[in-house]
């Protein structure tokens, strides 16, 4: 792992990530002398769910596992991004982050950010770029754990048929001419399709 890295080293870094390539190289070296190296041992814990937000964190080498109490909602490697711009003034970060395996994490604050995207339109297009993609896999991802053919996946989700009491239709009844009784409400699967038998 590399010993502190040069301003040069760090604008190149930054350069180097997918949603911050299309900024100008002026923009992030601004944001380079400003971003602060954060040295984490495997099991550390960089922040942690209800914690100030401490602004942007880029990994730099290893692994962040961002969590939710006890769930893992997502692993970061290289090049990989997180942070919670989105929130209020008073945000707090919304994930605990902890390193799997010993990392160097380059962390951008929230004001030094901010004014970036004031000054350099391209770095908020660049923001937007990486939200919708977070979007996209986590679509994704929802569609993958609600596929029925996983195989942890619920295998009968019929509806089993509703028994409705007499007294619930009574009223009904009597006003369509007809008797009160127990009447069977088909499952989705069971019921007909308009102009069917």
């Amino acid at each position: 792992m590399p010993d502190t890295l040069t301003l040069v080293e760090k604008t190149l870094f930054l350069k180097s990530v997918d949603v911050l390539s299309g900024i100008p190289t002026e923009a992030l070296a601004r944001l380079a002398a400003d971003a602060k190296e954060l040295r984490v041992a495997a099991g550390e814990v960089l922040h942690r769910e209800g914690d100030e937000d401490r602004g942007t964190f880029l990994v730099i080498e290893g692994e962040i596992e961002l969590r939710r109490e006890d769930a893992v909602v997502r692993v970061l490697g290289p090049r990989m991004t997180h942070g919670e711009l989105f929130l209020g003034e008073a945000g707090v970060h919304q994930y605990t982050g902890v390193a799997r395996v010993e990392s160097l994490v380059l962390n951008l604050e929230r004001d030094d950010v901010l004014e970036a995207l004031i000054e350099f339109p391209e770095f908020g297009l660049a923001m937007v770029k990486a939200q919708a993609l977070l979007i996209h896999k986590l679509t994704e991802r929802v569609l993958e754990l609600e596929d029925p053919a996983r195989p942890d996946a619920e295998q009968d989700r019929t509806i089993p048929a509703l028994e409705v009491p007499p007294e619930a239709h009574a009223a009904t009844a009597s006003r369509q001419g007809g008797e009160a009784g127990t009447r069977t409400i088909p499952a989705p699967e069971e019921a007909h399709e308009p102009g069917g038998a």
